[in-house]
Order: structure tokens, then C-alpha cells, then sequence
């Protein structure tokens, strides 16, 4: 019988009735401002949580303040990360041409000017503002040029970590209402066609557990690409969630490193476990010998938009799946036709289109619609 692999993403849980998206937690950030519900203060006072130090978080901030001019972007925080983390660079490059200014009172005029000239104009003023702000209140002062960048860098990457706090404090908020209160029970969907799921190794994307708690996947067998919710400290003694941006290969400038993925994943120790599940099945063989005995492998990726964001990770998988010496199909489930064809264009950036091409034409890369068990079954390896 085939070996399973499920790759998880965000879309999974959304698909579980899940209240994960970015959306959701960008709207949760109310709380922080205003009276909590009652069984909100419950579960803070339980935890011994409390709110006071995220009220100044200068991402939530940017987003907040900026809501109307960010249009339908203003939920995705990892492009907010990213346009902030590039105008803090911004202002490092340009300091001779910004530094000396940056307390004039003609600073509107300054602001004008980049909106004018600037891309990345709403983070680039807002980083300036925040620049004026803490050159003050912290005393920077008295530094010399460069190292008072320097501390921008570094204040910016401590907000990020209090921001990563939050979103764990969200996230366990959604595990107590979801398994503790509302007893959440699994949603049918595409993966119905795999029989003993419960047995498949899992390549979780998210932060949360949802394939333990509804398919019964031990966590044993499930690898936390980006680390996991874990607001009691029971696996680690720091927090081990990954958020950041796009990890830059040429030329990369290292006030941005602490912002990346990779570097985060050095840091937090969320590991290559995951490379294990592509090995062949070690078996004995009737005489007692040992011998590679090579189970085709299904790759089932739900939920995942394939962003180029995590190239790194899916060239590695297939890489993997190649060289394991086993039959192997990666299926990949879509939500609808814009999701199948936005899937194509990135599996394209990470693969490149040839390799792409001939993937799909020896049906080693499938597509099944994510509400469609009939379809998956039929294209399962046995």
C-alpha cells in the first residue's frame, strides 16, 4: 500500500471552519484597545495573559492607520513585514540624503516628495515618523549615525517578535474555542478519499495542530515547517513561529536576515524532519534480510497556495521524492479554477515551466478540486 504525505496549509484549517486567516487576526487586535468578551477574559486570566504591551506594536499600527490607502492588501501582514522591513532598509541606504533632514520642520514636504517618488512611500514615511519618534524617547541622539539605524533595525525586529507573540495568544484562543467550547468536528472535503489518513506523515505549514485533533494524525508524524502554537512552553522554552518575509538570495543586505524565514528557522530550531518521510520503507524480507522496500509515496498538498515564498521548501520535497528511488505523484487540491490556475503559475516560478511541463505529462503532478473525494481516489497511487 502507498505512504501518504500530506502538505498543509492555511487553507486547510480555513476549510475546517477554522477562523485562521489573516483577516480574522487583524480584526481579534480590537481587543487590545477595547473590553474584552466574557469568554475571552476567561481564557486571558487563565493563561495570565494580558494586552497592555501589544497597544503600541508599530505593525498593527501601519496596518491600522493605514487601512483605506493599503486596499485589499491591508490583511496580509507578511507583505506589511515585508514593505516595512525594505523601508527600514530604505532609510539605511539613503541616510546621507535623509538622515540630516529627518527633523526639519519641513518634514511634510519631505513626505510629499516620497509619495511622489516612492514605491514603498506609506512605509517609508511611517518608518521615518517612528525614526523621529524613538530618536527622541530612546535617546539616539547621542549616537553616532550608523548605530542609531542600527537600533531602528533592531527595535522594528523586537515589534515583530511581540507581533509573533500576539498571533500565538490569537491562535491558542482559537484552539480553546474550537476544541474545548465548540467541540469542532472535521468538515468533508477531497481528503475523505485516503484511507488511513491517521497513519500519513504530515509537512504542517501552520502553526496549529488541526490534522491531530480531527484526523487523529499523531504529532509524532507531523513535522511544524514554521514552528507551533505553543503557549505554555510544553515543547520549547521559546516561541517557535516563524513569521517573516520572502528569503532574499542575491545580494541581500543584513539588516533584513533577522526579518527572513530561513534565518528564523536557524534560530527557532523548527528543523528538516520533514526530509525523513520521503526515505523509503525499510522492511524484512521473509529470509530476515533487510531490504529497501520502496511503497509508491502520494504528496497531497492542501490548502497551500505554493507561494514562491517557500520555494526552498517544495524544491527540496520534490527533489526528494525524485531521488527516493519509490513512484511518486504530488497532488495538489484547489479551491476553485483562479486557485488551480494560480497554483500553475507558481508551481512554474519554483519548478520552471519545462520541469513543470513534463511532471504533469507523466501524471507526477495531479490537480484535484479540494470538494472532490471521487477524483482524488481515482488518482491515489495504491
Amino acid at each position: 500500500m502507498a505512504d501518504n504525505i500530506l502538505i498543509l496549509g492555511n487553507g486547510f484549517d480555513i476549510a475546517m471552519g477554522r477562523k485562521t486567516r489573516y483577516e480574522d487576526f487583524i480584526t481579534f487586535t480590537k481587543y487590545i484597545y477595547n473590553e474584552q468578551d466574557e469568554q475571552l477574559q476567561s481564557f486571558l486570566a487563565e493563561k495570565s495573559i494580558k494586552f497592555e504591551k501589544y497597544k503600541e506594536n508599530v505593525y498593527l499600527k501601519f496596518i491600522n492607520d493605514n487601512k483605506e490607502q493599503l486596499g485589499e492588501n491591508w490583511s496580509n501582514i507578511e507583505m506589511m513585514i515585508s514593505n516595512i522591513a525594505e523601508a527600514v532598509l530604505f532609510i539605511s541606504d539613503n541616510n546621507q540624503e535623509y538622515f540630516n533632514t529627518l527633523f526639519y520642520k519641513e518634514t511634510p514636504i519631505q513626505e510629499q516628495y516620497i509619495l511622489k517618488h516612492e514605491n514603498n512611500a506609506l512605509a517609508i514615511i511611517f518608518v521615518i515618523r517612528a525614526f523621529k519618534k524613538w530618536y527622541v524617547e530612546k535617546g539616539w541622539g547621542r549616537l553616532q549615525k550608523e548605530l542609531s539605524i542600527k537600533c531602528l533595525n533592531d527595535e522594528f525586529i523586537i515589534h515583530l517578535e511581540e507581533l509573533t507573540e500576539f498571533l500565538e495568544i490569537y491562535l491558542s484562543y482559537q484552539n480553546y474555542l474550537d476544541f474545548e467550547i465548540n467541540k469542532l468536528e472535521r468538515k468533508e472535503t477531497a481528503l475523505d478519499a485516503i484511507c488511513n489518513i491517521s497513519e500519513a506523515n504530515v509537512i504542517n505549514f501552520n502553526y496549529t495542530n488541526t490534522a491531530e485533533k480531527l484526523f487523529e494524525i499523531s504529532e509524532k508524524q507531523t513535522h511544524f515547517i514554521h514552528g507551533r502554537v505553543d503557549i505554555e512552553r510544553q515543547y520549547s522554552n521559546i516561541n517557535t513561529m516563524v513569521f517573516g518575509i520572502e528569503d532574499k538570495e542575491d545580494n541581500i543586505n543584513t539588516g533584513l536576515i533577522p526579518y527572513q524565514k530561513y534565518y528564523q528557522r536557524v534560530v527557532k530550531e523548527t528543523g528538516s524532519l520533514f526530509e525523513e518521510f520521503f526515505s523509503p520503507n525499510i522492511e524484512f524480507s521473509e529470509d530476515d534480510k533487510l531490504s529497501f522496500h520502496s511503497h509508491p509515496k502520494n504528496i497531497i498538498v492542501f490548502g497551500h497556495s505554493i507561494d514562491p515564498l517557500d520555494k526552498e521548501i517544495f524544491q527540496k520535497c520534490f527533489d526528494l521524492a525524485e531521488r527516493g528511488n519509490y513512484e511518486s505523484r504530488f497532488i495538489f487540491t484547489y479551491y476553485d479554477e483562479n486557485t488551480k490556475r494560480s497554483l500553475i503559475r507558481n508551481l512554474a516560478i519554483i519548478l520552471g515551466k519545462d520541469k513543470l511541463v513534463g511532471l504533469t505529462g507523466e501524471q507526477k503532478v495531479i490537480f484535484v478540486q479540494s470538494e472532490d473525494p471521487d477524483k482524488m481516489r481515482r488518482m491515489l497511487l495504491l
